[in-house]
């Protein structure tokens, strides 16, 4: 044991000292002359006409660019198409209340940034793409309004407080007594329930959310029918969210099989009630059609239910100046994917551009990169010295193909400015 301790650890050193300064030290990709043929803006992008799900990526969570492309794409859906619904890898509760601002709701948009899930969220872009939302439904007929939802089921209190603002119209005069129940279950900051009380707040959960199935058209016809079922899925995901952090303990596959759900949940509204298709944005590694990454299940769940209704457009940087945290607060650090395709975007006038993998010839050099392993980039909420040292700890080798349908590439990104209060 003591041997091959010694044979591990020499292993680890010298994957460190083969990776030391990787992130300063690269080997440049050869141009590719015919690049520039089958690309486009980025603003000018199409998707196939029977995409269901039209998923964009983002290679980072702390670059500007991946932010801003979250309104840009959506704004070409919308303009485009007949998309008019948007799901994040954001907060359920918060999103929710994000959707009651966006048509028409109290607040400011900077409130509603605050809440929509993740302090990665709470910058400019992120702020701009609420405000947009809201001024489009300002002047948008009332069939041609858009919607925003929450994939995920990390956090409570947005949750909580759809729940109460939901009873406040439909049930006033049992509003008082949900709330009280609400705040002695959950408290009133998040993650702040006792473990202890798991049984009391599942049965309340359930016992509460039958009463609401028993009497749903009486509630729908108070409420409306789209706050009864995000009101009967707050519920859902409160319970989600108990089991989560309490019986799955934190479980990779349990959050994104949940957030599949939600995703598939929020499309059936959109097919159903508004005739229209479902713009899903979140990490690279949650949307890829292959799974990608051992933690993160989301695409390839929706690829194997949906097949080719599922389009998947993915981004990567060839560098990055990423904002991640760090032990002081938040930083930035420097990263070279040496992603092949990327590096081309640097002979263009722009600094991204949109490559749909079918518009590429089989005799072409881009489609020999698309169909092989190749470098690309992905960095997420984590940083130590592996990830700086080791390309491999931030590096990915698949075939693009395998993973997306489509890719908007970035040569140089910038690190998002996170609001500090």
């Amino acid at each position: 044991m003591k041997k091959a301790g010694i044979i591990i650890a020499s292993a680890v050193i010298l994957a460190l000292g083969a990776g030391f300064g990787a992130t300063q030290i690269h080997l440049k990709p050869s141009k590719i002359e015919s690049f520039g043929n089958y690309v486009t803006a980025a603003e000018s992008l199409t998707v196939p006409d029977n995409a269901r799900i039209i998923a964009l990526g983002e290679a980072t969570h702390g670059n500007k660019e991946f932010q801003e492309l979250k309104l840009s794409v959506f704004r070409t859906l919308v303009e485009t198409t007949n998309v008019r619904g948007l799901i994040l890898e954001g907060d359920f509760g918060g999103c929710a209340l994000a959707n009651e601002y966006i048509n028409g709701g109290e607040g400011t948009a900077e409130d509603i940034t605050r809440k929509l899930g993740y302090r990665i969220y709470r910058t400019d872009e992120m702020c701009e793409l609420i405000t947009w939302m809201r001024e489009y439904n300002e002047t948008a007929a009332e069939n041609d309004k858009v919607r925003i939802y929450g994939a995920d089921i990390q956090n409570d209190m947005c949750t909580v407080q759809v729940i109460k603002n939901f009873y406040t119209i439909a049930a006033p005069e049992k509003a008082e007594e949900i709330s009280s129940a609400l705040d002695e279950l959950f408290g009133t900051e998040e993650d702040a329930y006792s473990p202890s009380d798991y049984d009391r707040i599942i049965s309340f959960i359930d016992e509460t959310a039958s009463e609401l199935d028993a009497d749903q058209s009486s509630y729908e016809a108070a409420a409306g029918k789209e706050k009864f079922a995000t009101a009967r899925r707050a519920f859902d995901m409160l319970r989600c969210y108990m089991e989560y952090r309490e019986k799955q303990r934190f479980s990779t596959k349990y959050r994104d099989t949940q957030m599949k759900e939600n995703v598939m949940w929020a499309l059936g509204i959109e097919e159903s009630d508004h005739d229209s298709r479902l713009m899903l944005s979140c990490h690279n590694g949650h949307m890829t059609k292959n799974q990608s990454s051992v933690a993160t299940f989301l695409g390839r769940f929706l690829h194997d239910d949906l097949g080719d209704d599922y389009f998947a457009i993915g981004t990567d940087f060839y560098i990055t100046k990423d904002n991640l945290p760090g032990k002081n607060g938040r930083e930035v650090h420097k990263f070279c994917s040496d992603d092949p395709l990327a590096y081309q975007v640097k002979y263009s006038d722009e600094n991204m551009c949109y490559l749909d993998f079918s518009s590429v010839p089989e005799n072409d050099p881009v489609y020999e990169k698309i169909h092989n392993p190749m470098k690309t980039g992905s960095l997420g909420e984590q940083y130590n010295l592996a990830i700086k040292l080791v390309k491999p700890f931030y590096q990915l080798n698949l075939t693009p193909e395998d993973m997306y349908d489509a890719m908007i590439l970035v040569y140089e990104a910038n690190p998002t400015e996170i609001w500090t209060e």
